[in-house]
């Protein structure tokens, strides 16, 4: 009888275990252990001195299991389809709100958008003077003003570290380049990922309560403090950040729509994980930065030879470039470094990766027509070396 009652004891309380380790889980820790990317819609807005709020930012972040991130910006040049006509995504969070942003958000990803965060830049300044500011890099000084937001922005150039309204600055800045704008706030993310990292264990969760504390989100405390320590444990070379890309809208240049099939491609490779890319899928642009006779030409067919699709050759915009540049969209990374793989190992350590905001295209004429990687070959570059 007391064997029984031991054994009786041991089940109830093997039961008891099991009842706590399920239910004591989030339901983002859960989708995470069942091999599934947890989505999150992140808004970013002025509420100071309006009667609506203004959207400054939108994008979805992405933890997916086994250590990546992924950040999706939305750019405020994307319009969309209404019954009164087009407007910006931005332009409808006063009327749809956060969820209809979520609605509209997951059905041109594709993906499902339970949860979503809005930060105002109070909760902004707040977050970064919480981990002790951020270290960027200003490539030009930044000067701009907007009086009817009392807006008085200048950022010498340098490296140095920004507090809470410095870099509530940095990202609000305007000079009419809205992908200029995205990749700054894309620097400024990286920087505080860096700086979030660093913080003490101890001070760990008081952070993160703080934060959570100076956000609007449908997350549970629980689930943002797993969330937190998802994203905490992405390696920076893990975490991946791109913009949505857009085409002229048909008869309405000045408007922008998602480019549909580049979108699919993005989506796949970040929120999916890479995908296997096939040659004849890479269209190669070979440009000769030498003084070099032929060696585009000669450049070319050896592409051609290897499966590649090569789009034309010519000389570039000079004949002294030092080294050779792979210049890539964004989201064509995976296919630059298809290309630079293929390449023979004695060159390719002089090969540079530059996307297409990093590399002046004005060089070149700007981003040709039916071409994902654009290869300008510089001195000692020679695929018969």
């Amino acid at each position: 009888m007391r064997r029984v009652a031991i054994g009786i004891g041991l089940v109830l309380t093997g039961v008891a275990v099991t009842l706590f380790i399920l239910f004591s889980q989030t339901e983002v820790t859960r989708t995470l252990r069942q091999g599934s990317p947890v989505y999150v819609l992140v808004v970013g807005v002025d509420e100071g001195g309006q009667s609506t709020a203004h959207v400054h930012s939108v994008a979805v972040a992405v933890v997916q299991p086994g250590g990546r991130a992924s950040w999706i910006s939305v750019p405020r040049t994307l319009t969309w389809p209404t019954a009164t006509g087009w407007t910006s995504l931005y332009a409808l969070y006063p009327s749809e709100g956060i969820a209809g942003m979520a609605r509209r958000l997951s059905a041109l990803l594709e993906v499902p958008l339970p949860y979503w965060v809005v930060m105002d830049f109070t909760g902004l300044r707040t977050t970064v003077d919480l981990v002790g500011g951020v270290e960027v890099m200003v490539e030009t000084r930044l000067v701009y003003q907007d009086r009817s937001q009392n807006l008085f922005i200048d950022i010498p150039p340098g490296r140095q570290t920004l507090d809470g309204a410095k870099a509530l600055d940095f990202v609000r800045y305007e000079d009419g380049d809205e992908l200029a704008r995205l990749v700054r706030q894309h620097q400024f993310l990286r920087a505080l990922g860096e700086k979030a990292r660093a913080i003490p264990s101890a001070a760990w969760r008081t952070t993160v309560e703080a934060i959570y504390d100076a956000a609007r989100t449908n997350l549970t405390l629980w689930e943002a403090l797993d969330l937190a320590r998802a994203f905490g444990d992405v390696p920076p070379e893990r975490a991946t950040f791109a913009i949505i890309p857009t085409i002229p809208r048909a008869g309405a240049s000045s408007d922008q729509v998602p480019d549909l099939v580049r979108l699919r491609r993005l989506t796949q490779s970040l929120v999916r994980g890479p995908t296997f890319l096939t040659r004849d899928e890479i269209r190669v642009l070979v440009l000769n930065g030498t003084g070099q006779k032929l060696l585009a030409t000669r450049t070319g067919a050896w592409l051609a030879d290897r499966g590649f699709q090569v789009t034309g050759t010519s000389d570039a915009d000079r004949s002294n470039y030092p080294t050779t540049y792979l210049v890539v969209r964004e989201e064509d990374r995976a296919k630059g470094k298809a290309l630079l793989e293929a390449l023979p190992p004695g060159v390719q350590g002089g090969v540079q990766i530059k996307t297409d905001r990093e590399f002046d295209l004005a060089r070149v004429g700007g981003w040709p027509q039916h071409t994902d990687v654009i290869l300008i070959l510089g001195a000692g570059f020679d695929v018969q070396s």
